[in-house]
């Protein structure tokens, strides 16, 4: 996901995590008090008997770290519950507990029976989201995001939505992920038709009028599709699953030109190879599977969902978002795009941003500008080779040639297009 601006909302986000306005008291261990009642007097009681009555003593709250451990001695109250009767009882007794032990020792080996490694960086995550229920929220959420954004989608044969599609079918069919949609196919999905602006020609859009020839490769299940949303505000960019680009014009400036409109796409299409939004709602049933058990050892709900986030959702989130640098950079090197390019448009994006951004990422879903540009010259050097192995790879050099001989001024024609 892209990070100049803030993501729309989709039924994606599955680890979004909510405010921590839910507290719930902290559950206190059983008071002891020791304090002497008087004998009530009784007829046979002496008047004159002088009245004797005990030093009043209080009941002290005992903090839990103060109970001793398994089979450790009594507290300084003079007697109570271990560590381990404690978690019985708030576990609900032996029985329960037995229970809770099961359905741990389960949730192990499904977790470890799930283990997968991701194809191109070896990483190991946790996935139990098969490809087609990837596929269907994808197809809900592009329906719902087009719902929404009406006629800020800008037609298929928009000159901008063709530049746009161009850099993405360079991108896709040289890496063989499968073929892009023209825009004589991208007129109707699912039965649902966008209502075009920009005063379009309806029958253009249908009968593919202004781009000729067909994208779909034969052999490759995933088509992908790339809509133009024109909200120059956002400079964002995303991808849902099932191959569905999404971009709004608002981060073409910072782009300038098709290798910075490489790195967005690449980095967005790099989401979809590594299965990010699947990762991210498989994740999701761990965090909650561990929240719940912090809260039934007595863990506020509030501090529970902190430390889940601070220590679990967002550095994987981060994680996610370096590994698409990683990926998109090596995508866009074999389509023979200028790899350097990538991280000159991290420093237009910090420069949009006015120098807001954090310089520290312990807080953000995403890594600092500051620490992907030095990522991505770091894999600089990688990339280079994959760009000049690429069979594009000379031509793109000797074109390069071209342009610097009949511009000797510097610069290349082009430079930028938005």
């Amino acid at each position: 996901m892209w990070s100049g601006m803030p993501r729309i909302s989709t039924r994606l986000s599955a680890l979004r995590s909510t405010p921590f306005t839910t507290h719930r008291a902290p559950t206190l261990p059983l008071l002891r008090s020791n304090t002497a009642f008087p004998t009530p007097l009784t007829r046979s009681t002496s008047v004159s008997r002088a009245l004797h009555t005990t030093r009043p003593s209080y009941a002290k709250y005992e903090r839990f770290d103060q109970r001793p451990s398994f089979g450790g001695s009594p507290g300084p109250s003079g007697g109570g519950p271990t560590l381990w009767e404690y978690v019985k009882r708030r576990m609900g007794g032996d029985r329960a507990v037995w229970v809770y032990g099961i359905g741990i020792g389960g949730g192990g080996i499904y977790y470890v029976t799930h283990l997968e490694r991701v194809p191109e960086t070896g990483r190991l995550r946790f996935m139990d989201v098969d490809e087609a229920q990837e596929r269907e929220l994808g197809r809900q959420t592009q329906l719902q995001t087009l719902s929404e954004y009406d006629r800020a989608v800008l037609p298929p044969n928009h000159p901008i939505s063709k530049r746009v599609r161009k850099v993405a079918t360079r991108i896709i069919e040289s890496s063989g992920l499968g073929g892009v949609k023209s825009s004589g196919e991208m007129g109707a999905i699912e039965g649902t038709v966008p209502t075009w602006g920009g005063g379009v020609d309806m029958k253009d859009i249908f009968m593919g009028g202004g781009e000729g020839g067909k994208e779909a490769r034969e052999g490759k299940d995933t088509e992908w599709e790339v809509y133009v949303i024109d909200d120059k505000k956002t400079k964002n960019a995303f991808v849902l699953p099932g191959g569905k680009i999404f971009v709004f014009t608002g981060i073409l400036p910072v782009s300038a030109n098709d290798d910075g409109l490489a790195t967005v796409l690449g980095h967005e299409i790099a989401h979809q190879v590594a299965r990010h939004p699947a990762e991210r709602m498989s994740s999701m049933k761990v965090l909650f599977a561990l929240g719940f058990l912090l809260e039934t050892l007595g863990l506020d709900v509030g501090v529970s969902r902190l430390l889940l986030t601070f220590m679990l959702q967002l550095p994987n989130s981060r994680k996610n978002e370096s590994e698409a640098d990683f990926i998109g950079l090596r995508l866009m090197s074999r389509a023979c795009f200028d790899p350097t390019e990538s991280s000159k448009m991290w420093q237009r994006m910090s420069a949009s941003e006015g120098g807001k951004g954090l310089s520290v990422d312990f807080l953000s879903t995403h890594p600092a500008n500051a620490k992907r540009i030095k990522q991505l010259e770091n894999w600089m050097p990688e990339a280079q080779q994959i760009r000049a192995a690429s069979p594009c790879g000379i031509t793109s050099d000797n074109f390069n040639g071209f342009l610097d001989a009949v511009n000797p001024h510097g610069g290349s024609y082009g430079s930028r297009l938005w």
